[in-house]
């Protein structure tokens, strides 16, 4: 018996936080498929941070399991004309607005890209789009259903330029950690000894562990996504440094 055919596995990525909203979500799967595996990759991203949505996916589609459907909604235009999008990377699907959020996913070669025919799901409500639309197609998409798509072209569809041009905060973590989109090349991180954010200048000492310095000292790391990172040991990068998603950043 193949067991994953059995208990699919949906992935859920939101701007929501701890709300009933992502319940409704997972509601709606459990209904039509009680058996199904739901897993929550992250409702804490800054809200409407379309970047730290694109950046945790790239980041962590590589451990899940081959056939997962993941359901994205970081969505600041729901409602609005934007496409619904259906992209099929191999055997992963993901679902959830032309936003950008994708940026990473349209990058591949070989990916399919759809759009959602916005009629086929009647009764939806114009501000959740995410339980009205986005789940019950990848639901139907579970059940083998692909009537609800068209096929649209992959250069049609929003990609974020920036991060792929600028050196930019992607996200913050709970402890207050700076995840960015600079990449490190090297095992070992060069010798940075300075850090510009918001046109403030910080010194920073590059390590490669907490322990390597006192609590209270500013940090830079190659972090486990192989990007550099900005953390205070023992403390919180994001209060001391006053940034936020978006903030570009230089180091030296």
């Amino acid at each position: 018996m193949d067991f994953r055919k059995k208990a699919p596995t949906f992935a859920l990525l939101t701007d929501f936080g701890f709300d009933f909203a992502v319940a409704s979500m997972k509601g709606v799967i459990l209904q039509s498929l009680p058996q199904a595996h739901i897993i929550d990759i992250d409702h804490s991203l800054q809200k409407f941070s379309i970047l730290s949505g694109a950046f945790i996916l790239e980041k962590t589609i590589t451990y899940f399991p081959a056939d997962t459907i993941f359901i994205c909604v970081v969505d600041p235009g729901v409602g609005s004309e934007r496409e619904l999008l259906c992209i099929e990377d191999g055997n992963r699907a993901f679902f959830g607005p032309d936003n950008g959020i994708f940026h990473g996913i349209l990058k591949k070669n070989g990916i399919k890209t759809f759009r959602i025919k916005p009629d086929y799901f009647q009764n939806h409500s114009s501000t959740f789009h995410g339980r009205d639309i986005f789940t019950p197609a990848a639901v139907a998409y579970s059940n083998g259903n692909r009537a609800f798509l068209e096929s649209i072209p992959a250069k049609d569809l929003i990609t974020l330029a920036d991060i792929d041009t600028k050196k930019l905060i992607t996200y913050i973590d709970s402890f207050g950690n700076i995840k960015t989109n600079i990449a490190s090349v090297h095992e070992k991180i060069p010798h940075y000894t300075s850090v510009i954010i918001r046109n403030t200048t910080y010194p920073i000492k590059s390590v490669q562990v907490f322990a390597d310095v006192l609590p209270g000292t500013l940090i830079c790391y190659k972090g486990s996504n192989d990007t550099l990172e900005i953390a205070i040991s023992g403390g919180s990068a994001q209060k001391f440094l006053q940034c936020q998603v978006g903030d570009r950043i230089e180091i030296y």
